[in-house]
């Protein structure tokens, strides 16, 4: 197994493309003197890679320069490696787009929220005057490791910020009113659901903000939603995924969104699920 972390690029380690044989390049990484072929590898897991580290950069253009020749080049990489991937990076990339996954999902059946993505301040009032104050959340397409935020209630004092959604746009949707989240892990042909009873935290309309005090509990999906689901996965020919759902008050199952690159240790502890292991068995046994 080799852990290969692009941070390392360019200070700690060098990549290497070799077409002494055009029809079989071999990709190659030396990092801290220690040679490793690349090309050798009978499957890949995709997680959560970082960009490569050009701090030491300060003129801009060169800057510019630099991160796209690096872009361009291991992005090729990727497509040099034909073993199984856990995700393929162009579908996982292709399923991280939320404005997407709302669209597949209402199109195979699951029940999504009502929706507005938007850089326009009126567009945002008028939905937010639409569904009602209190029953409309906002959160953002995603978080960075310098930048997270939880999912928030709109209060009517935050129209006050509505003008600097110009600068960056932001998810509005409708309120769902849950009995429980309802975290989805999938590997491959394996699915992990966990029950999250917020409504005993601090937070009830972000369970990760509070989790120390939520209920948790291994849950059975009804037949027909792990159905859509699984038809999900398929759409996005995704191996891994880990999809978020509200249960409502009537027993119905509402799709949030799926990560392809989602956390799931917090799930094997509270649901006692061997999702550690079923990464382990496809990276041994591809499917």
């Amino acid at each position: 197994m080799v852990l290969l972390d692009l941070a390392d690029l360019p200070e700690r380690s060098t990549i290497t493309v070799d077409y002494d044989d055009p029809c079989a390049p071999r990709v190659a990484v030396v990092r801290d003197g220690e040679r490793t072929v690349l090309s050798d590898a009978t499957a890949v897991w995709w997680r959560r890679p970082q960009a490569p580290t050009l701090d030491s950069i300060t003129d801009m253009d060169v800057l510019g320069f630099t991160h796209g020749e690096w872009f361009e080049a291991l992005n090729g990489v990727y497509q040099l490696l034909g073993c199984p991937w856990l995700n393929d990076p162009i579908r996982n990339e292709i399923a991280s787009r939320k404005t997407v996954q709302l669209q597949v999902a209402a199109e195979l059946g699951l029940r999504v929220p009502r929706t507005l993505m938007t850089s326009d301040a009126d567009a945002a009032v008028q939905f937010a005057r639409r569904e009602g104050f209190g029953n409309v959340i906002y959160k953002t397409f995603a978080s960075t490791h310098q930048v997270w935020r939880e999912t928030r209630l709109l209060r009517p004092e935050d129209l006050s910020m509505f003008d600097s959604l110009r600068y960056a746009p932001v998810i509005f949707q409708e309120h769902i009113p849950a009995v429980a989240d309802v975290r989805v892990t999938v590997v491959g042909d394996r699915v992990f659901p966990l029950e999250i009873d917020a409504r005993g935290s601090d937070y009830q309309v972000d369970f990760r903000v509070d989790m120390a005090h939520a209920d948790t509990r291994a849950a059975t999906l009804p037949d027909d939603v792990e159905k859509r689901l699984r038809r999900l996965m398929d759409r996005f020919e995704l191996g891994y995924g880990a999809i978020d759902l509200r249960r409502t008050p009537d027993g119905d199952y509402v799709f949030l969104e799926i990560n392809p690159a989602g956390e799931f240790l917090f799930a094997e502890y509270h649901g006692g699920f061997p999702v550690t292991d079923a990464v382990a068995d496809w990276l041994c046994s591809p499917t």
